[in-house]
């Protein structure tokens, strides 16, 4: 992807998280902990960056309106050994994955864990535990 791309999506992204309370960045305040949304969706991005990847991701709802997705996980460190790579996800491939929503409604969350387009599981991220069913 283009760099200025990434940086329009990561400005996007950032934009987006910017709108949770800043004392969250580095616990769960802005997230309904607990709660498990199941997301099947198309990817659009996979920014697999410091401070936190994010996934962007197009969900089609019930109603048949398109909403974009940005859930994040923790670094690419703490997220490697639960199977979380550079190539995990890529443009235009179906996944489902479980997110902990943020409490505002908005179409955030963090990964909780993920289902790829080939059908591979990855772990559960040390963010919480959850299956995807």
């Amino acid at each position: 992807m283009a760099t200025k791309n990434r940086r329009v999506v990561f400005a996007l992204a950032v934009g987006l998280l910017m709108s949770v309370p800043l004392v969250a960045h580095y616990g769960s305040a802005a997230f309904d902990v607990g709660k498990r949304v199941t997301l099947k969706g198309t990817v659009k991005e996979w920014a697999y960056l410091n401070p936190h990847c994010l996934l962007t991701l197009e969900v089609t709802g019930d109603d048949g309106r398109v909403a974009q997705w940005v859930a994040e996980t923790q670094a690419p460190n703490v997220v490697f050994p639960a199977g979380y790579r550079k190539d995990s996800f890529k443009p235009g491939d179906e996944v489902t994955i479980v997110v902990e929503p943020v409490k505002n409604g908005r179409p955030i969350g963090r990964i909780l864990q993920a289902v790829l387009a080939n059908g591979k599981t990855l772990g559960t991220a040390p963010a919480g535990t959850a299956t995807v069913g």
